[in-house]
């Protein structure tokens, strides 16, 4: 009896030992992993204050179900990454709208000159915009976008000082980033350089660009700041760029209800705040560097902001002219991101009669 009492109890302990695996054998195949793609340096504000806050985010929501990987080296230049997200080389991208002239105009409505005053407000026009018309503008067949975010106000920052007022600009070379910069920078008179922001500082110490457009952050973040000498600040922020955050499609599909509600509960304008907090916290750090070094910070006068926004309409008008060319209702869509931004400003007064 003894024996077969033994048995039993053996029987039922192997029994539980298979049923404990086979549990956890489908627990583990239940956690989905998605891989990030990624062209910056993990420590970047972009991956380390949102990307990656982002994606730990949604890992909490789901209970670890959902995990995303971000890649920690790039598997093309950054303009090719729309491209190779659709491609399936990874299952989410982020990128520069501006990086791929043409193919994103209409998302980039907020990079048009002076529409983002702040990285909050920015970001949640971008966003809010895009919610309410991105399915029109059908620009990103083949991904599911679920965020937008702009860097900061940039400042033109030179290597040298004596650069006060617009007309000292002329024939000045400054470095730029995307093809609305290029296009802004040669309206005001100097002649627009292409490099990638890692050259910024050889092309400017050897005399090849004289300046640079950037934010405050990304002067010190790469480098840049042992070589400027002034910066000039223009109040109602010059430009931005639009990033984006997005799945590729058929990645977006496979993903169940439960997974979608996650990312979408921490997408959207959650991620255009992330982006605000990202940039403002590292534009302090920029500008405490550039203090640091005693850099000259000169606040172009008020009749050359009124100047330079006389000379840019044309950005304003041939992005209207393409919108018209789409059947989109372009002045509409300009009076909502300017509503959206306004709703969002950072400088909105409160506790005050």
């Amino acid at each position: 009896m003894i024996k077969i009492a033994s048995k039993l109890i053996a029987g039922s302990l192997a029994c539980a030992s298979l049923m404990f695996a086979s549990a956890s054998s489908a627990q583990t195949q239940q956690v989905k992993t998605l891989r990030v793609g990624n062209w910056l340096p993990m420590h970047h504000l972009i991956v380390a204050g949102i990307i990656k806050p982002w994606a730990d985010a949604i890992e909490t929501e789901t209970s670890g179900s959902l995990k995303l990987q971000i890649m920690t080296s790039p598997l093309g230049p950054p303009p090719a990454t729309f491209d190779l997200l659709l491609d399936g080389a990874f299952d989410i991208g982020y990128g520069v709208s501006g990086h791929n002239p043409g193919r994103f105009t209409m998302t980039q409505v907020m990079d048009l000159p002076f529409a983002s005053p702040d990285p909050w407000s920015g970001a949640a026009a971008a966003w809010a915009t895009y919610e309410r018309y991105g399915a029109r503008y059908n620009e990103h067949k083949g991904a599911h976008v679920v965020g937008l975010f702009v860097h900061s106000t940039p400042a033109i920052h030179m290597r040298t000082t004596g650069v006060n007022r617009l007309a000292d600009l002329n024939g000045k070379k400054i470095r730029v980033g995307g093809n609305v910069t290029g296009r802004i920078m040669s309206a005001l008179g100097a002649t627009p350089v292409q490099l990638p922001p890692t050259e910024a500082q050889t092309a400017m110490a050897r005399g090849v660009a004289d300046g640079i457009t950037f934010p405050m952050e990304s002067i010190d973040f790469f480098g840049i700041t042992p070589v400027i000498q002034s910066s000039l600040i223009i109040p109602g922020g010059l430009y931005t760029d639009t990033f984006w955050i997005a799945f590729n499609q058929k990645t977006w599909d496979g993903l169940s209800d439960a997974h979608k509600a996650a990312v979408r509960k921490h997408s959207g304008m959650a991620i255009a705040l992330q982006g605000g907090w990202a940039w403002t916290n590292g534009d302090d750090l920029g500008r405490a560097a550039l203090q640091a070094k005693g850099v000259k910070f000169v606040n172009l006068p008020d009749e050359d902001v009124a100047e330079m926004k006389k000379r840019l309409e044309i950005l304003r008008k041939e992005w209207l002219a393409e919108a018209a060319k789409r059947k989109l209702p372009g002045d509409e869509i300009i009076a909502y991101a300017e509503s959206m931004v306004q709703r969002y400003s950072a400088a909105k007064k409160v506790n005050r009669r």
